[in-house]
């Protein structure tokens, strides 16, 4: 009769290796939430615990199992270690003021169980869950950190999971009968197989690949879905309390209260601790801040260099500017800002309204300075509303949060989008400290924006699908004459004509601003090399009607004199574009250049004073849609997938070959395998010997096709068969005798003459050599 699964004791070897796959485990763990944060020590003494705590348990519970044989206990002992677990987080948190987020804990939780597990791994049903376990402990380690600690770790998992593997299946012979060898084995450890086939793709697919980032917020601490986790640790989204650099703050993430308070550059928080020169000389200059608590003081302090301001008018007319030679000092990253969420995304700094024919000029402030600002609590956070008169075009679209952080930026000018509604800087919860730059750009009132401080915006991306005829037409109602204003130059009848023409047998005012749109981008090339400072030609006529080429301002002048042209309020915008290709997936940022500056148009498709709507006439630049649904989100995890497919195209096509020989002719090299690994470990126990040989011969059968019914004898089974089979009767008949002598009669093999071992080991090897199934 067969033997209980679940009740039946293990080999030692399987029990060991279990426990070694679950340390190795436990120790990726272990490192993945230490980097940064404890030593190798920390995690030598953690390790070393684990392990004595292990050969002892395992130690303990085989000798319960050799005298009682009963499991009855572990079960409630699991459940307490589970909850135990689950209950000292909160005393470290209150004693010692430290904390794991949430998905760790749980983490920690299933090791500490999995570690009891794997000690009682005397009995198979916790073993095997010990293993599942164990492999799904080291791939949650290996999604969190792509260490070489790490990766050694899996590696050796890998090693002792496939040794786990075989072991298991060879040694299964040994406990059940004959009848018993068909059962379905290989499907079982298949699936762990799988496992570990996940693990190689996570080695070779940790770089950056955009499905991995295709879906956030998975966990509450993750960040980026409005919850935050005291405790959160650098998150899939936007996780607000990140951990500061020791050593150079600027390699790590900016954190909320993390500004350089003993550098020349003044501070966003005063927190009573500034430094002074000799002569009581203050160390910084001085600007607006706002006041901290005292516990808020735990600040690094570093330095950061200098940078330029933005201009307030800007010229057509320009030179080229020579290339710049990078000095292999300063800034590990030259980028001016950081940009979390969705891209592409426009961030305005300045909008002009009057051309002359060669300058833009920017446009003046005509509202309150201080006003239009609210505080809001949400989240227990200083949230400032930034009212203005929404459009009903946009008041359905949904709230957008990015997260934008100043690197090396001068400027107190914030970088928004257009339809810009909430701001956040954590600590900041007074209005009056944003005004206006202009009636659409909101500013600090300071000198400049603080450095590595990130600031939270919520703006509105309207679908352009949504802008209707009349949207258009209430937007001409209500227009400022500057908005229309075309300059006294000779060219603009000309681009009249041209725009007239481009939008000939054109009806709605809203196709016509998009056919205008369209053919900037598809007729003229996007070069920031070409520049027109030819005196005798103004720049507008040269690149419009000459050189069919040139920067994005000029692009965007020609496309906003023609909408002008036919009567649309337009009005050119500069600031910087935040590409999609910039993404590093490693931080989950986009940086922001100073080679991302970037020249736009928006024209006026609505009543309220906001009702402006980006249009954007340079190929290559893209604009930011609504969010999308579920089903997009999908569509955009499998175009990155096919992108990932074509750019390693021929390692994939290599992989798939492989993949493709290595299936159809999976049952040769396992056999060649298998009887290789037969020869080299021969059995010393001539009853295992015969035992094996059989097992290889229906194995062999199964792979072809015919299973060997459950009911049906060895013998009979060969005699029904034997037309499928190359190795003769005699043989057969021969096997077939003595396995059912091995079967039965396991004590006679002490018994056997050295002439009669001699000739079941030939017996056997030479129907392992000679039987193949064959296909009728």
């Amino acid at each position: 009769m067969r033997h209980n699964e679940n009740t039946a004791l293990s080999s030692p070897v399987l029990h060991i290796t279990t426990i070694v796959m679950v340390l190795i485990a436990a120790l990726a763990l272990s490192i993945s939430d230490a980097e940064g944060r404890y030593s190798r020590i920390w995690i030598a003494v953690n390790f070393g615990i684990e392990l004595s705590v292990v050969v002892l348990g395992m130690r303990y519970f085989v000798r319960l199992a050799r005298e009682m044989k009963n499991d009855a206990y572990i079960s409630p002992l699991l459940l307490a270690v589970m909850l135990l677990s689950l209950l000292w987080e909160p005393v470290k948190r209150a004693v010692w003021g430290e904390g794991r987020p949430f998905e760790l804990i749980m983490m920690f939780s299933v090791k500490n169980t999995l570690l009891v597990m794997a000690a009682a791994g005397c009995w198979k049903r916790y073993q095997k869950i010990a293993i599942w376990g164990s492999l799904f402990l080291i791939i949650f380690s290996a999604t969190t950190n792509s260490s070489r600690d790490i990766i050694v770790l899996i590696g050796l998992e890998l090693i002792v999971g496939f040794f786990w593997l075989f072991y298991s299946y060879w040694n299964s012979i040994r406990a059940y009968l004959i009848p018993t060898l068909e059962k379905h084995q290989w499907r079982k450890h298949g699936v762990l197989s799988c496992l570990a086939l996940v693990l190689l793709l996570i080695l070779f697919m940790s770089g950056n690949n955009p499905i991995v980032h295709a879906f956030k917020g998975i966990m509450p601490s993750s960040g980026g879905e409005g919850y935050k986790d005291q405790y959160a640790r650098d998150g899939l989204g936007d996780g607000d309390l990140l951990v500061a650099g020791k050593y150079d703050i600027r390699s790590f993430a900016p954190v909320e209260n993390a500004p350089f308070i003993s550098s020349d550059e003044p501070s966003l928080y005063d927190i009573m601790f500034d430094q002074y020169k000799d002569d009581g000389e203050m160390a910084k200059n001085v600007d607006r801040a706002i006041s901290l608590r005292m516990q808020d003081q735990n600040i690094e302090e570093r330095e950061l260099p200098e940078s330029e301001n933005i201009n307030r008018h800007f010229s057509t007319a320009r030179e080229q500017k020579p290339e710049e030679t990078k000095s292999n000092e300063g800034l590990k990253s030259d980028a001016l800002l950081h940009v979390s969420g969705r891209t592409p995304l426009h961030l305005r700094m300045e909008t002009y309204d009057i051309f002359d024919g060669v300058k833009w000029h920017s446009e003046p402030l005509t509202r309150n300075l201080k006003g239009g600002f609210e505080l809001k609590e949400r989240f227990e956070k200083p949230w400032i509303i930034v009212s203005t008169n929404i459009s009903s075009l946009f008041q359905e679209c949904p709230n957008e949060l990015h997260v934008i952080t100043n690197n090396h930026l001068r400027s107190n000018q914030l970088p928004a989008p257009l339809h810009l509604k909430e701001i956040h800087i954590d600590y900041l919860d007074q209005p009056d400290m944003f005004g206006w730059h202009q009636d659409s750009i909101v500013k600090l009132d300071r000198k400049e924006m603080p450095r590595l401080v990130p600031i939270r915006i919520i703006s509105h991306f309207p679908d352009a699908d949504l802008v209707e005829y009349r949207d258009v037409k209430h937007g001409n109602v209500n227009h400022h004459k500057q908005h229309l204003a075309l300059p006294e130059i000779p060219v603009i009848k000309k681009v009249k004509k041209l725009a007239e023409n481009i939008v000939a047998g054109v009806e709605d005012d809203w196709d016509k601003i998009r056919k205008i749109e369209q053919y900037h981008r598809e007729h003229f090339q996007h070069d920031r090399t070409i520049t027109f400072n030819d005196e005798s030609k103004l720049p507008l006529e040269e690149f419009l009607f000459e050189e069919k080429a040139g920067p994005d301002y000029m692009m965007s002048t020609s496309t906003a004199l023609m909408l002008r042209s036919l009567g649309y309020s337009t009005r050119v915008v500069s600031g910087f574009y935040a590409s999609p290709d910039d993404y590093d997936l490693a931080s989950d940022h986009t940086p922001v250049h100073s080679d991302d500056v970037h020249f736009w148009v928006e024209v006026r498709v609505g009543l309220g004073a906001s009702s402006w709507f980006t249009v954007e006439p340079t190929q290559g630049y893209e604009i930011l849609g609504p969010s999308p649904t579920i089903y997009e989100k999908f569509y955009d995890a499998f175009v990155g997938g096919l992108l990932w497919f074509w750019k390693h195209l021929y390692l994939c096509l290599a992989l798939i070959a492989s993949g493709s020989i290595l299936y159809h002719f999976r049952f040769v090299f396992t056999d060649i395998l298998l009887t290789r690994w037969f020869y080299v470990f021969e059995p010393r126990d001539i009853r295992k010997l015969v035992l094996r040989t059989l097992w290889l011969i229906e194995l062999r059968m199964r792979w072809t096709g015919y299973r060997r019914p459950e009911s049906t004898t060895i013998n009979r089974w060969f005699q029904q068969t034997s037309e499928h089979i190359t190795a003769s009767s005699q043989s057969l008949n021969e096997l077939s005798s003595y396995a059912n002598w091995a079967t039965y009669c396991p004590d006679a093999s002490k018994n056997i003459s050295e002439e009669e071992l001699n000739h079941i080991k030939h017996c056997c090897f030479q129907v392992i050599q000679e039987a193949r199934w064959k296909k009728t």
